[in-house]
């Protein structure tokens, strides 16, 4: 099996892994890097010359992980896509809502090759796709040649898969991102329990010490008493999170919180567009698939709002009223609307800013946890810098299985080799010590991008 890791850098970024099996040309995921612009933010597809791809396998719909994959299909027009039935039914609203910022941030930054891709080219991608049930295998042949896929739930966020693929008795496993634990809104991952050749896994939280008497539960009262001692002291709350999964299972915690009593049921709520939109995709899935558990009447029940305001100042009058927040970025990228009511927020002791999920260190959600209360924050894009009051909590809620249960259940695979993707450097190297020293037969292969390599 000939690999090429196509993102451009040994970080979380544009996910796309090259793969030669047999006779086939496969490509694991085309995502596009959130922290890059231009065409640097896109996987290195120069790299496959004129090889022609038979077959994407998108494992999630995250747009690190799917993100360019309109544009990889212009030029690959013959490529069949493989994904899960909730994928299917995500897609077109994250990518076209992915078309409108790449607008914004055209006419902003002056990035002349933006959009990468139109409304068209995503209702296009259609008849291209082969939809996935988890656990039912797909037979596909190319010539005498044949491979065997199986999708696999993979937690994370609705539809996510990993993904086994079998030629002539040898199997390949790639992870994409994987949550064992079950979440409110979706069940946690299941995998196979056949031994495999190669394993293919994330290392995202490889850096990050694993915490057992943090168990999720705990975590999630903790978030629930930050927000209500917040209302309660005449405050407000902002809770950064990806649109896509990450708020509906926030906004099922607030909802489950508020039948029983532990929340005020009066406090308003504020969410952003995509976030609130893909309500709509989570009640087709759990109507069609039962495929996730959140229905749009949860929305009903707390009488959410649609958060459009930019400007601080109609932010702050907003805030003369305790509310409650549930924006994106989860990472507090520029100009969202997370970033923009932390803004307001961060100057006053009464508010609070709950982190809940992944933020990488050079965005600024990662640069504001590292501050201290007091610490003067330059919000960059504003050109304001404010004296950090609020309260800025870090709860261990992520979407990512813990580094310690990733490396026990991929060495109950027992894999002859194990390549280590979707993750910063001391991510990497921590599982490549880890394997090391659970299992010393067991080879390790740490890809550098855009090198090919053989297995």
């Amino acid at each position: 099996m000939q690999l090429i890791d196509l993102n451009r850098t040994r970080e979380i970024g544009a996910s796309s892994l090259f793969a030669k099996i047999g006779n086939f040309n496969v490509l694991f995921d085309c995502g596009i890097s959130p922290k890059r612009v231009g065409h640097d933010s896109l996987p290195a597809f120069d790299k496959l010359g004129t090889e022609a791809i038979d077959l994407i396998l998108i494992s999630h719909c995250h747009l690190d992980h799917i993100g360019s994959l309109p544009y990889a299909m212009k030029k690959q027009q013959q490529a069949r896509i493989l994904m899960s039935r909730p994928s299917q039914i995500v897609f077109p609203r994250i990518l076209n809502n992915s078309v409108t910022v790449m607008k914004l941030r055209r006419d902003e930054l002056g990035i002349t090759e933006y959009p990468f891709y139109t409304a068209a080219d995503i209702e296009a991608l259609e008849e291209h796709i082969l939809p996935m049930q988890f656990g039912k295998a797909r037979t596909i042949r190319k010539g005498s040649d044949e491979i065997e896929i199986t999708f696999f739930e993979a937690g994370h966020v609705l539809g996510a898969s990993s993904i086994l693929v079998e030629h002539k008795h040898r199997k390949v496993f790639y992870t994409g991102d994987v949550l064992f634990r079950n979440l409110k809104t979706l069940k946690g991952a299941k995998w196979p329990s056949c031994r495999v050749d190669t394993m293919i896994t994330e290392t995202t939280r490889g850096a990050t010490v694993s915490h057992p008497e943090l168990s999720a539960d705990g975590e999630t009262e903790r978030l629930i008493e930050t927000i209500r001692n917040t209302i309660d002291g005449g405050g407000s709350a902002l809770i950064p999170a990806f649109a896509f999964g990450r708020m509906q299972e926030i906004l099922k915690i607030i909802n489950s919180a508020r039948k029983e009593n532990r929340l005020q049921r009066d406090t308003p709520i504020f969410c952003s567009g995509l976030g609130y939109g893909l309500i709509e995709d989570f009640d087709i899935a759990a109507k069609k698939l039962s495929a996730v558990d959140f229905r749009k009447k949860i929305a009903k029940e707390l009488n959410i709002k649609i958060f459009r305001l930019n400007n601080p100042k109609e932010i702050k009058k907003q805030l003369q009223r305790p509310s409650i927040f549930v924006l994106s970025s989860g990472m507090l990228v520029e100009n969202t609307s997370a970033y923009n009511v932390a803004s307001a927020l961060i100057d006053d002791h009464k508010n609070a800013i709950c982190f809940v999920g992944f933020c990488d260190e050079s965005t600024p959600g990662g640069e504001l946890q590292k501050c201290s209360s007091g610490d003067s924050f330059l919000f960059k894009a504003q050109n304001y810098t404010a004296k950090i009051a609020a309260k800025v909590d870090k709860f261990n809620m992520s979407g990512h299985a813990d580094r310690d249960e990733i490396l026990k259940r991929v060495l109950r695979l027992s894999p002859r080799a194990i390549v280590l993707v979707h993750g910063e450097e001391d991510s990497r190297n921590w599982f490549m010590d880890a394997i090391i020293e659970h299992s010393s037969k067991t080879k390790v292969f740490d890809m550098n991008p855009c090198e090919q390599f053989a297995i």
